[in-house]
C-alpha cells in the first residue's frame, strides 16, 4: 500500500495565530495543492463522458419519467427541457471548480476551498448520505429488474432473492451481490473499470436511442397527444420537481478530476456534453413514452419497460429490459466509485480516520475506502428498504449544488477588503431568502413573505454585480458571474422547498449529527489544527494551505 504523503511532506503551511482562533479555523478558505496524490491519471475525455453518462442517464429515463408524467401528462417533455436549462446554471460553476481544483472530493473539496472546513465537512457528510443511499436504492431496483428480465423467459425467480420479507425487513440479496461484484471490479483499478464502464454505458445509450427511434413508430398522437398539457402550466412546473431527480448526480462526474489526464481541458467539456445528452435523451424518451400508452400504464418504477410491453412486440421489451439493467449497473458502478473517492478526500484532510487514505501500490486505488463503501452499501441494500430516505437524499444533493454555485461567487470576490466579507455574508443571506421565497410560494404563506424575499434577492444580486472581481487563472471560468451561479443557487434552493417537511426533518437531524461528528473528531484531527497530534502509523498528507481571512 502507498501512503499519499511521500512527495508532499511539509507542503501545509498554517498561520498559527490565525488557525488557533475558533471561527477563523472553521471558516478559513484554503488552497488545494494537486501535486503528489497517488490516484493514477488514466481517464481521457471519452472515459469522462461515459462516466458522466453512467451516473446521470439511466435510472431516471427507465423509471422516473413515467411517475413524473402522472403530474404533467405529455407536457413532462417541457419539464425536462426546463430542468436541463436550470442544471446548466450549475454545470458551469462545477466546470470552473473542477478545472481549478483537481481533487477526488468534488463538491466537498470545492466547498472546503471556498467556504471553509465546517461547511466542507457538512458537505462531505451530505455526500455520504446521498451516495450510499442512492447506491442502495439503485441496487434494490436492479434486483427487481433482473428478476423481471429472467421472468420473460418463463423462469420464475424466487421472490426471496430480491424482496424477502423477514422480521419486518425486505431483504434484497440480488442487489447485495451486485454491489460486491462491482466492488471486485473497482479494486482492479480505474483503467480497467473505465473500460468496462464504457461498454455498459454504450449499451445504455444504444437502448435509449432505440427506445426513442423505434418507439416513435408506435406513437398514437391522436389518442394520447390530443391534450398535450392536461394539467396546464401548473402540471409542467409540478413535473419539474420529479424530472429534476433524473438529472441529479451529474456533478458526481467531477470526483474523477484527480484521475483525469487533462482535467483543465477535459472536465468542463465532459460536464457540458453529459448535460446536453441527458437533456436530449430524457426529453426524447418522455415525448415518445407519453404518446405510446395511457398514463396509468407507466405509473410504476419500471415505466419504460411497461410502456413497451403495452404497445410493442415482445422482442422490443426484451431490448429495453437489457438496457435498463445496463443503465442501473452503470449508475451503481459510478456511485460506488464516487463514494470511495469521497471517503479518500475527506480523510486526506484529517476529517476521517487515516486508514481511508491508503492507496494500493499496484492499482493506485484507495482500497480501504472502496471496501468500506462496499460493506456499508451492501448491508443497507440487503437489510433496509431505504426509499423513504429518497427525498432526504434529494434535499442534500440540491443544497450541495446551491452552495457550490455560491462558492464560485465567494472565490471570485476574494480580497482583504470589507466588501469581500460582505459578499460572503450576502451569499448566506441569499440562501435564506431563497428558502423563504420557496416555502412562501409552495405552502401559500402571506404574499408579503414572497415579495420581501424577492426584493432581497434582487438587491443582493445588484450589490454583488457592482463589486470588482478577482483575476482568475488561465483555466475554464464560468461566464456571466454572478448571474449564472446565483440563478443556479436560486433554482436548486427553490427546488428543495417542494419536498415534504418529513424529509426536511430527516436532513436537519442528519445535519446536527454531522456537526457533532465534526467537533467530536474532525476539528481536533484536521490538517488545519496546528496542535494536532501527529499520526505515527501513517505519514501526513498535506492538502491545503491557508490563503485568506475568515469567511
Amino acid at each position: 500500500m502507498l501512503d499519499s504523503s511521500n512527495s508532499r511532506e511539509g507542503l501545509l503551511t498554517v498561520d498559527q495565530s490565525y488557525s488557533k482562533h475558533f471561527f477563523s479555523r472553521i471558516f478559513a478558505t484554503v488552497k488545494f495543492d494537486n501535486a503528489g496524490r497517488n490516484l493514477k491519471k488514466v481517464l481521457n475525455l471519452a472515459n469522462l463522458i461515459f462516466l458522466g453518462i453512467s451516473i446521470t442517464i439511466g435510472s431516471g429515463a427507465y423509471s422516473i419519467i413515467g411517475i413524473a408524467a402522472q403530474r404533467a401528462g405529455p407536457s413532462i417533455f417541457f419539464s425536462f427541457l426546463i430542468v436541463g436549462l436550470l442544471c446548466f446554471f450549475t454545470c458551469l460553476p462545477f466546470a470552473e471548480f473542477s478545472a481549478k481544483i483537481q481533487s477526488a472530493g468534488f463538491s466537498y473539496s470545492f466547498i472546503y476551498a471556498s467556504c471553509g472546513e465546517l461547511l466542507g465537512y457538512i458537505t462531505g457528510h451530505y455526500l455520504h448520505l446521498a451516495n450510499i443511499f442512492s447506491g442502495a436504492i439503485t441496487a434494490r431496483c436492479w434486483g427487481a429488474y433482473v428478476a423481471s428480465f429472467i421472468d420473460m423467459f418463463g423462469v420464475a425467480v424466487p421472490k426471496w432473492t430480491y424482496e424477502w420479507e423477514i422480521f419486518g425487513c425486505r431483504l434484497c440479496i440480488l442487489g447485495c451481490l451486485l454491489v460486491v461484484g462491482l466492488t471486485m471490479l473497482i479494486l482492479n483499478g480505474m483503467k480497467e473499470s473505465a473500460k468496462v464502464n464504457n461498454v455498459i454505458s454504450t449499451m445504455n445509450l444504444t437502448t435509449l436511442l432505440f427506445a426513442i427511434v423505434a418507439g416513435a413508430f408506435y406513437v398514437n398522437s391522436e389518442e394520447y397527444y390530443k391534450d398535450f398539457t392536461p394539467f396546464g402550466m401548473k402540471g409542467v412546473f409540478s413535473g419539474i420537481g420529479l424530472a429534476f431527480f433524473a438529472f441529479l448526480g451529474f456533478e458526481g462526474l467531477t470526483c474523477f478530476t484527480e484521475e483525469a489526464i487533462k482535467p483543465e481541458r477535459d472536465m468542463p467539456i465532459a460536464l457540458v456534453v453529459v448535460l446536453i445528452a441527458a437533456t436530449l435523451l430524457n426529453s426524447g424518451v418522455a415525448l415518445v413514452m407519453t404518446g405510446m400508452a395511457p398514463l396509468s400504464v407507466m405509473a410504476n418504477n419500471q415505466s419504460l419497460l411497461a410502456v413497451f410491453r403495452f404497445a410493442c412486440p415482445k422482442w422490443m421489451s426484451f431490448v429495453i429490459s437489457i438496457g435498463s439493467i445496463a443503465g442501473l449497473t452503470a449508475c451503481e458502478f459510478t456511485l460506488l466509485m464516487c463514494q470511495a473517492r469521497t471517503f479518500f478526500s475527506v480523510a486526506c484532510d484529517g476529517l476521517l480516520p487515516r486508514r481511508f487514505v491508503k492507496v494500493n501500490a499496484k492499482t493506485q486505488t484507495p482500497d480501504f475506502s472502496v471496501v468500506s463503501t462496499c460493506v456499508v452499501v451492501s448491508v443497507i441494500t440487503l437489510l433496509f428498504d431505504v426509499e423513504i430516505a429518497g427525498n432526504a437524499v434529494s434535499i442534500c444533493g440540491l443544497l450541495i449544488c446551491a452552495v457550490v454555485d455560491l462558492g464560485v461567487i465567494i472565490s471570485r470576490y476574494e480580497s482583504e477588503s470589507s466588501s469581500s466579507r460582505i459578499v460572503n455574508w450576502l451569499c448566506f443571506a441569499f440562501i435564506c431568502f431563497s428558502l423563504l421565497l420557496g416555502f412562501a410560494m409552495y405552502f401559500g404563506y402571506s404574499l408579503a413573505f414572497a415579495v420581501i424575499s424577492g426584493v432581497a434577492i434582487a438587491g443582493i444580486y445588484g450589490y454583488i454585480q457592482m463589486q470588482p472581481q478577482t483575476k482568475m487563472p488561465a483555466t475554464f471560468v464560468c461566464p456571466c458571474v454572478p448571474f449564472i451561479p446565483l440563478m443556479g443557487a436560486l433554482s436548486f434552493t427553490l427546488m428543495t422547498t417542494t419536498i415534504d417537511l418529513e424529509a426536511w426533518s430527516i436532513v436537519l437531524v442528519y445535519t446536527v449529527i454531522g456537526i457533532f461528528c465534526y467537533f467530536a473528531y474532525g476539528y481536533s484531527n484536521s490538517k488545519l489544527n496546528p496542535n494536532r497530534k501527529p499520526d505515527t502509523s501513517l505519514n501526513d498528507i498535506p492538502l491545503a494551505e491557508i490563503e485568506g481571512e475568515s469567511r
